[in-house]
């Protein structure tokens, strides 16, 4: 777990010189005004969102999609997110014409198959997603879902992170999101940021 905060942590400092959105200029450090790594995130646009950690170490965080709340894993090692292929017709999916292919996982290789998608949250924090994802989930949603007491429907992928330029305190266990639009905030707006350093 050290080589993840480690990990976290150098991820941290290349964020923090470069949060802008392609196309915007930077916002502007300014150093001491902050005492954890949220209110610096703060500062900085960022929106933070409890992680909720499993004994196995993965962490759940709540979405909304399509307007329904639901719990998805982070998953790092994820190029996009991913919702359990049987639950497509519950979140209102609809399918995009010819669009098909395969995922492939420890698991092996399965079909995979590209949604419409209205909306899709983490937390409070607008994903820029118009599409998503589904394939055959179940080992993994059902092994979560036993661990946590709750239904697990998918995987936060890369493709939200990278979007949203994530910042993950393992230690947190927190998930920092730049909101779309989002600015440096004035001083005093982030007291009350509740991540840890």
């Amino acid at each position: 777990m050290r080589a993840c905060s480690f990990a976290a942590l150098l991820l941290l400092v290349a964020a923090c010189d470069q949060v802008a959105l392609p196309g915007a200029a930077p916002p502007p450090l300014r150093p001491g005004l902050s005492e954890t790594v949220g209110q610096a995130l703060c500062q900085l646009g960022f929106t933070s969102i409890p992680l909720r950690e499993l004994r196995s170490g993965h962490h759940l965080v709540s979405v909304t999609l399509n307007g329904q709340a639901a719990t998805f894993v982070v998953d790092t090692g994820a190029n996009v997110t991913v919702l359990d292929a049987a639950l497509a017709e519950k979140f209102g999916l609809t399918p995009r014409l010819g669009l098909r292919g395969a995922a492939v996982g420890l698991g092996g290789s399965t079909g995979a198959r590209q949604w419409n998608l209205q909306e899709l949250r983490i937390g409070p924090v607008a994903a820029r997603q118009k599409t998503i994802v589904t394939t055959d989930l179940s080992q993994v949603t059902g092994a979560l879902s036993r661990l946590s007491d709750e239904p697990v429907s998918g995987i936060v992928g890369q493709d939200v992170m990278k979007a949203q330029q994530a910042v993950i305190d393992v230690a947190g266990p927190t998930l920092h999101l730049l909101q779309p639009g989002s600015g440096p905030k004035p001083p005093g707006a982030c007291d009350g940021a509740d991540a840890k350093a």
